[in-house]
């Protein structure tokens, strides 16, 4: 499992594509309103992803 602030992240993402349905700088842009610090948790979640069990 990972850290709470990851499972955000991805929940965020997810329900920033029910309005985009692409990753279109206007999703990324409503992915930021919600959560100013995305980049530094996507890049956790491209690190460690591997790493995780379901």
């Amino acid at each position: 499992m990972a850290k709470m602030s990851i499972i955000d992240y991805v929940v965020v993402h997810e329900l920033c594509h029910t309005k985009y349905k692409d990753h279109s700088k206007v999703f990324w842009n409503e992915v930021q309103k919600i959560l100013p610090d995305y980049e530094e948790r996507k890049e956790w979640l491209r690190v460690h992803g591997d790493l995780l069990k379901i």
